[in-house]
């Protein structure tokens, strides 16, 4: 176990000149996120040249008091996993998600491709999440890595699995092994949904233990999520055991769920099926409860007709933190990945822009949604986002993109684009986002 202790200034500081928070709207006293690529980061961890190097790991708490976890994005070659594996060797009791998807960074000149930019990137950055408290434990129970605060209410968790730990003979009976309950079995086929299964009894018997069992958000990375595998989309086989460990730890299927999203990271599978990612999910959860946020323009995805799968993807649309009752803080609202759908069915087949602008319609939507409940009023400028395209090597495109965002929203906005797969095929980009917390970005 670390226990850390934090400075109470830890809000003042920013990684970088850029303005912290859009339109100075108030934000949630608690938390606070940091987007940093890798060459920042190293420097940081590595002191000023000509000074003697500090202890990386006290380099990271000075420049990330009360840092609660981290996610690396990254293409999944060698340079990329040394990335993460350094900073999780130089603070390893750090809860850190690899999360294998190649940053992308717009190119208006048209003389070189998206792909050309990211390896000029070096591909690896980060995002930071930092919470206000005195009293930060770490810990771990298996392949979950995490830590949390009692005075603040908050945990963040990674938990990645290997599918080939998963891996059993078709019709044969596998054990599923938790960290407090006995194994069990089940006659689950797929290796994925196995692990999706273990990975989300194993975060939500953590957090009934902790006494903070209420998710916030939960990111997951799927890789190849689009694959047909034993006789199923490879994202059904992900919706099913998540379901299926959602109705084992008595949680609500419906309504009360957490905001979330499930990306792919872009790899082949072996010659087994077996892919060479690891199936990543990682989590802020707390004491007390967020509010499901809903899209009148689509239908729940808890609601989805049988046609998407048999079993439906269980998250909400968006969910609103508040923190302690009697805090009297602003609320942090996270918005799930969002895409071209409208109802159920995706629109503008084949238009990336379109698409495009589809997402914002329903990111507004989303907006005026919190604001009914009592959330907000927020616009869109005052979200961070996350931009996931399926097509990272198209340079025109992104740029493309880009400007249309900056149009419809902002010249401000700086999104982190990732090259990712969209849980639907027929998605070309999602977008997820948030508000209400302070941020740091890339300078």
């Amino acid at each position: 176990m670390f226990v850390q202790t934090v400075d109470a200034d830890w809000r003042s500081q920013s990684m970088t000149s850029a303005p912290v928070a859009p339109h100075g709207r108030a934000r949630h006293s608690a938390l606070r996120l940091v987007q940093i690529d890798h060459a920042r980061l190293a420097a940081l961890l590595d002191g000023a040249p000509g000074v003697a190097k500090p202890h990386a790991a006290e380099a990271f708490e000075r420049a990330f008091p009360g840092a609660i976890g981290a996610a690396c994005f990254g293409a999944a070659r060698v340079g990329s996993v040394g990335h993460w594996a350094r900073l999780a060797d130089a603070v390893p009791d750090l809860p850190l998600a690899p999360v294998h998807m190649a940053r992308l960074a717009p190119h208006h000149t048209g003389h070189a491709t998206a792909a050309t930019r990211t390896e000029e990137l070096d591909a690896s950055c980060y995002e930071i999440w930092q919470c206000a408290a005195d009293d930060l434990r770490s810990e771990r129970r298996g392949a979950l890595h995490y830590r949390y605060s009692e005075a603040a209410g908050l945990v963040f968790g990674s938990i990645v699995m290997n599918e080939a730990d998963f891996a059993a003979r078709p019709g044969t009976h596998a054990q599923i092994q938790t960290q407090t309950q006995t194994p069990i079995q089940t006659q689950i086929q797929a290796p994925l949904e196995r692990a999706t299964d273990a990975a989300y009894r194993m975060l939500f018997e953590l957090l009934d233990a902790l006494g903070m069992p209420h998710p916030l958000r939960i990111w997951n990375t799927v890789p190849a999520i689009n694959v047909e595998q034993h006789g199923t989309e490879r994202y059904r086989q992900f919706n099913a055991g998540r379901q299926r460990a959602f109705e084992a730890c008595r949680r609500a299927l419906t309504g009360s769920v957490p905001a979330a999203c499930a990306l792919g990271s872009v790899g082949p599978l072996s010659a087994q099926g077996v892919p060479r990612e690891p199936l990543a999910v990682y989590f802020l959860a707390s004491r007390t409860p967020a509010e499901a946020i809903e899209n009148p323009r689509q239908v729940s995805a808890f609601h989805y007709p049988a046609q998407y799968g048999a079993r439906a993807p269980t998250f909400a649309r968006a969910a609103a933190w508040s923190g302690a009752p009697a805090a009297f803080q602003a609320p942090v609202l996270f918005i799930s990945g969002t895409a071209s759908i409208v109802g159920h069915r995706t629109v503008h087949h084949g238009d990336v822009l379109a698409q495009t602008r589809e997402t914002l319609a329903n990111l507004a939507a989303v907006l005026e949604q919190a604001a009914r409940q009592g959330y907000g009023p927020f616009a869109l400028a005052d979200l961070t986002f996350k931009v996931y395209v399926r097509d990272g090597a198209d340079a025109a495109m992104l740029a493309a993109i880009d400007s249309l965002l900056r149009e419809a929203i902002g010249a401000q906005v700086r999104p982190l684009y990732l090259h990712a797969d969209v849980c639907r095929s027929d998605l070309l980009i999602e977008i997820e986002a948030s508000a209400g917390h302070a941020v740091a970005g890339f300078a």
